[in-house]
């Protein structure tokens, strides 16, 4: 395995770990109950994994979505539902902007 396919196996397997955790924070915030702490920490490690292994041509993407992951961190230590639901709702939203203009290439 060359080093690019093993940084792109590594990268879907970071990629697949998100977003089992992604569907767990959105089905306790569909249900109106507070992420998991676990979850939400889960969430902000593996994003970190993902910002480490994303390549140069995505960095400004990325840059955007690990601002809104500070968001989102700020909101969970918080606490308040609103915040926590409207901040990642808008990681959601640059992930889907991230994934058109991948798309788009």
């Amino acid at each position: 395995m060359t080093l690019s396919e093993a940084h792109k196996h590594e990268f879907k397997q970071v990629k697949r770990r998100l977003s089992a955790i992604q569907k767990m924070i959105k089905t306790n915030l569909r249900e109106n109950q507070l992420p998991r702490a676990k979850d939400a920490a889960d969430f902000v490690a593996t994003s970190e994994e993902m910002n480490a292994l994303c390549p140069k041509a995505w960095r400004m993407a990325m840059d955007n979505y690990m601002e809104r992951l500070n968001v989102f961190q700020t909101t969970v230590t918080d606490g308040d539902q609103k915040a926590i639901a409207d901040a990642f709702q808008q990681i959601l939203d640059s992930k889907v902007t991230c994934h058109k203009a991948f798309r788009q290439k």
